[in-house]
């Protein structure tokens, strides 16, 4: 694992998000997006999707385990987006290889699921906006390669540039999933991964990609 990836150099610059202007959310366009792209392939996503909430559902009666493994996953879970997205081969082992930036993402989940709770315990509103400062620290960790401190500055770098907007984006996916999760649950199957797809086009449409737009197709599995 090198330096960068497990965050142990902070001396080390992380590439600044360019300067936008205020207003640079798209909710609507993302949240098209992210249900467009869910369509192209909606079993594998669902399958994704099942999968991943299934682990996490037995690794959280397991003291500490369910914390270590949410963050490895939540990048496997965009490294599959990206490969959809992007029209390659997917396989599902794809949800499994977040595991190589295991060090960073378990310390980023950790990091801001600690700075999320202070914030809601302080106020409701301050932990809302914890949670989008760092929508996009997994992203940052899966197509940079940055170190988890390195991933959450430059996530909420991006965000306070419309911090008002990017709140919005995140309480219309909230709303999304807890309809998902009032259909009898199954709807998560659908809402969860559109979600995930929407935050990948916003990711995309701001900051371009790097490592995401290069990483080699998996062998095929077919569904």
């Amino acid at each position: 694992m090198t330096e960068d990836q497990a965050g142990a150099a902070p001396d080390t610059a992380a590439e600044s998000p360019p300067p936008r202007l205020h207003g640079v959310v798209d909710i609507a366009g993302w949240m098209r997006e992210g249900w467009r792209i869910y369509k192209t392939e909606p079993l594998v996503f669902a399958l994704v999707t099942a999968i991943y909430a299934m682990l996490l559902l037995i690794a959280a009666n397991i003291p500490v385990v369910g914390l270590l493994l949410a963050g490895p996953f939540s990048v496997g879970f965009y490294l599959v987006v990206a490969d959809i997205s992007l029209g390659r081969v997917f396989n599902v082992w794809r949800l499994f290889e977040g595991f190589k930036y295991f060090l960073p993402a378990a310390v980023a989940y950790f990091a801001i699921t600690f700075f999320t709770v202070i914030g809601f315990i302080l106020l409701i509103i301050p932990g809302i906006i914890v949670t989008a400062w760092y929508l996009f620290a997994f992203l940052f960790i899966a197509d940079r390669g940055y170190g988890f401190w390195q991933a959450m500055e430059a996530s909420r770098q991006l965000v306070r540039q419309d911090t008002t907007g990017f709140v919005f984006f995140l309480g219309a996916m909230g709303l999304l999933n807890l309809l998902g999760a009032l259909c009898l649950v199954l709807g998560l199957l659908v809402t969860m991964p559109v979600t995930y797809i929407a935050t990948f086009a916003a990711y995309r449409g701001l900051m371009g990609l790097q490592k995401l737009s290069d990483q080699p197709s998996p062998p095929p599995l077919h569904i």
